[in-house]
């Protein structure tokens, strides 16, 4: 849950005991066109195919992800945010959802 022009974490713990900073991790929006919120591999963020409303919004927590958790920060809430976030972690092949409130 989050208030408008506030700032929200979106995490999933994936339960892996180890660091997974390398690993594809991708957050998406079904109702979106281009669906993608915030693409991440091998250490870095793909912002080209990233749908404009989230662009400089949008940062992966490194330090999670040393422990194994998917944290998406999003910055700036708007009342278009609201919706369900898609999470896909490439090592594990799982999708998790995450549903955003505002």
């Amino acid at each position: 849950m989050a208030l408008v022009g506030d700032d929200v974490t979106l995490s999933y713990d994936t339960k892996q005991l180890k660091d997974i900073s390398e690993e594809t991790v991708e957050w998406s929006r079904a109702d979106l066109k281009p669906d993608l919120v915030h693409l991440h591999e091998d250490r870095r963020t793909f912002y080209k195919l990233q749908n404009p409303a989230y662009r400089g919004r949008t940062v992966l927590l490194e330090e999670d992800l040393e422990r194994g958790i998917i944290s998406l920060r999003l910055s700036r809430v708007r009342l278009a945010d609201e919706g369900n976030y898609t999470c896909l972690f490439s090592s594990v092949h799982n999708q998790y959802t995450v549903q955003l409130l505002v």
